[in-house]
């Protein structure tokens, strides 16, 4: 499979970025167990970040809402877990420094862990490259909406197009796309030059506390053995 900017960038900032927020890694187990830090997710081109400082994007902010200064988080550096997303609160909980992602809808809410702009860092392989030697694909495209469960996940995308001998062929309908989280990053063999940032409409929810401004990005991202639904 070949997912287009937007739909790899829906599947980071789900299937990947919410299991980054420290709220909820501290108060589950099962999380703790996944996400631990130097753990091997994806192979050496795959790098994933959140930044609130970037001008102009939907999760922006100087600061959080404990006013901690926002930046760049490396959440995955050449294929290892290396961070995770912190309030003041999570960091001090688990020993590490906060990283700006305090964040809360109105005064009305409590501050809690959020992402903010969170991406899937630019590649090096061409569009035509990343699909050449595909003798059979799926290329699909933008979203409808996703599901995830801890490290489960499946995703519906808006539209697709069959991959036959290198080229793209015909649009087909109801591409669904569901796996393991961990499988599926480390089976992201090819990272697209295409880089864009996508900001929903919709905003994120969490905890009661939505739509809250955030965006994603990601470049083309090229899968292999992915688990394709539909009809």
């Amino acid at each position: 499979v070949v997912a287009n900017q937007k739909l790899a960038g829906l599947f980071i900032h789900e299937a990947f970025g919410h299991l980054s927020e420290s709220d909820f890694v501290y108060e589950n187990p099962k999380a703790r167990e996944m996400m631990v830090l130097g753990r091997r997710f994806g192979q050496d081109a795959l790098n994933v970040f959140d930044d609130g400082s970037l001008p102009g994007l939907g999760g922006t902010h100087k600061y959080d809402d404990e006013g901690a200064p926002t930046g760049r988080s490396d959440l995955i550096k050449n294929g290892i877990l290396v961070g995770r997303l912190h309030s003041r609160q999570t960091a001090a909980k688990m020993g590490e420094k906060p990283t700006g992602n305090a964040r809360a809808i109105t005064y009305r809410y409590a501050p809690i862990v959020r992402m903010t702009n969170t991406a899937i860092e630019t590649g090096q392989v061409p569009f035509e490259e990343m699909i050449r030697d595909i003798k059979l694909g799926v290329y699909a495209c933008d979203m409808y909406g996703g599901n995830t469960v801890l490290e489960n996940f499946s995703f519906s995308s808006a539209y697709a197009y069959m991959i036959r001998d290198g080229q793209i062929a015909e649009m087909v309908k109801d591409v669904i796309l569901a796996g393991n989280l961990f499988t599926t990053l480390m089976n992201i063999d090819a990272i697209g030059n295409d880089f864009q940032w996508c900001q929903t409409a919709r905003g994120c929810g969490k905890g009661g506390q939505e739509p809250l401004p955030v965006s994603f990005g990601s470049p083309h991202i090229r899968i292999q053995n992915v688990i394709i639904g539909g009809k």
